[in-house]
Parts: C-alpha cells; structure tokens; sequence
C-alpha cells in the first residue's frame, strides 16, 4: 500500500483542528434585550429634573418627558410622543395610573391602574414630595443592529428612544453602548454569551478595559 507523505498528513490534521478550535462567524442578531433587575423613574417636583435610572446607571435624563402638576400630590406625566394616553401618579395613595380619553394637564378620563410600585420621599401624604420614585417590575433596552434603533421600556411603555445614546458594534456579536453623557465607563454586551459587562479604563468602541459583569441579563432574537 502506497504510503501518504508526513507533509500531506500534517497539513489535513492541522485543517481538522483549525475547524475545531475556530467557531464559524457568527451573524448579528435581529435584535436583543437587556433586561434590568431594578429600574425607576424619579422626579423631583422642586426643580423639574428627571432621571430614568437602572441598575445603578442612569439611562435617561428625561428631556423628552412632559410633566404638569394638577394638585400638590398629583401630576400628569408623558413621553411627548406618546398619543392617546398618559400617566396620572397620585404621590399620597403611591399609585400610577394610565389614563385614556382625557387631556393632558386636566381631570378626567379612564383611568387604569399600573402594575408599578412608588416611593415618595418628603411631602407627608397631600402635600408636595421632596421626589418620588415609580418602580417599574419589568423593563429593558432594546437594540435592533439592522437598523441601528433602540428603545428602553416598562410596563408596556417605551420610556425613551435612545436618541442621546451611542452605539459600536465591534464584532458582530459585540457591542459597546452608552449614554453620550457617560463618564469613564460604557457597556459591553455580548449577545453569543448573552452577557453584559460595565467597562472601565476603556476606549469606546475598542477591545480592552476593566470589565464587571452586570446584573442585567441579555436575551437574543436570531
């Protein structure tokens, strides 16, 4: 029998472990979620501002939000985008509601209670709170790469569209992101591990820094 020379023999099992050791290119999802463990809406009546904060990072300072004040415990609060419906957040009962046929600014209306709980700090029942804080139970980031769209929302609500966030798609599976009012630190999403990580010591939109992994879990749509 014919004998394969060394050289020939080498190169088909080095050929074999490359395509063992080396995963094939992987496609960007369609879109994916980050999903918060512990996400709220705060406002502060005294001067206006407004933060829409989650896992200890602020993802939003509300400049696309609306607020009136109707009575010292009661307030109508809006996306400016949203059409036919607001909030109504009573401080002294610590409830959130989403009301429908009314006007915005005014009494009236359908209202339907919202599966959020409320801290209110200051104000003692009927009178004007230091801040409140909605807390929302389920909310997320979601990021569509085709499109470059990205939206955050809670209890059935987009919060925000992301237009004062940046994003870098580094490899097609791996992303960095922030809001573009960060300071030191930015996040790492890896939608093959389905992790996130907050990097430190970093550049934006290259490999390296300091990474801690996130309490925020990530979910993939192929």
């Amino acid at each position: 029998m014919k004998r394969i020379p060394l050289s020939i023999t080498f190169a088909v099992t080095l050929i074999l472990f490359m395509s063992m050791t080396i995963p094939a290119t992987e496609a960007a999802p369609k879109r994916f979620f980050i999903d918060f463990k512990d996400a709220y809406l705060v406002y502060a009546p005294s001067s206006g501002t407004k933060q829409i904060v989650a896992d200890g990072s602020v993802l939003s300072y509300g400049e696309d939000w609306q607020v009136s004040k109707l009575k010292s415990y009661l307030y109508h609060m809006r996306l400016k985008t949203w059409k036919g419906f607001y909030w109504k957040v009573n401080t002294s009962r610590k409830e959130v509601y989403q009301v429908t046929g009314g006007t915005f600014g005014k009494l009236g209306g359908n209202d339907k209670k919202k599966n959020f709980t409320m801290d209110v700090v200051g104000g003692g029942g009927t009178g004007t709170p230091d801040r409140f804080l909605i807390k929302f139970p389920k909310s997320y980031l979601v990021y569509v790469p085709g499109s470059g769209t990205l939206q955050i929302a809670a209890g059935g609500n987009v919060l925000s569209y992301g237009a004062d966030w940046g994003v870098k798609k580094l490899k097609e599976y791996l992303y960095h992101m922030r809001l573009k009012t960060w300071k030191g630190f930015y996040w790492k999403i890896n939608t093959s591990r389905k992790e996130a990580y907050m990097v430190r010591n970093g550049t934006f939109g290259k490999l390296g820094g300091s990474e801690t992994k996130m309490k925020a879990t990530v979910r993939v749509v192929k």
